[in-house]
């Protein structure tokens, strides 16, 4: 005989286990998020020679670094998924990674130039 406690644990065991199953078979599409922090990015660049305090500075530069380092660890676990497909023609998202690894690069780059300008 099924008791009303075994009927709600079978039914919290249920609830617990549809958020993972969710998230597991996800259709995030970590191309979008690369962009994002690539807007994020020029954005805080083209606003650091504005910013009037030293204050705002290390803050722009702060949230520019953060962004860089989301779009690595995104770009690290897109690489990881699709290898040993690292060329655009070869990925199943059409997206040359290692491209947006040196662009990347390029922005780390202006960030510590900028970084440079408040030390001096």
């Amino acid at each position: 005989m099924v008791t009303n406690m075994a009927i709600a644990r079978n039914m919290l065991k249920v609830l617990i286990m549809i958020p993972a199953i969710a998230i597991a078979h996800s259709t995030h599409d970590p191309i979008k998020d690369i962009n994002k922090n690539d807007q994020t990015i020029a954005t805080r660049q083209s606003e650091f020679d504005q910013s009037q305090s030293e204050d705002q500075k290390i803050k722009n530069l702060q949230d520019q670094l953060s962004a860089m380092e989301r779009k690595m660890f995104t770009l690290r676990n897109l690489m990881a998924s699709d290898y040993p497909h690292i060329k655009e023609n070869m990925s199943k998202y059409k997206f040359d990674y290692m491209e947006s690894v040196d662009d990347t690069l390029v922005q780390l780059k202006e960030t510590l130039k900028q970084t440079n300008t408040i030390l001096n």
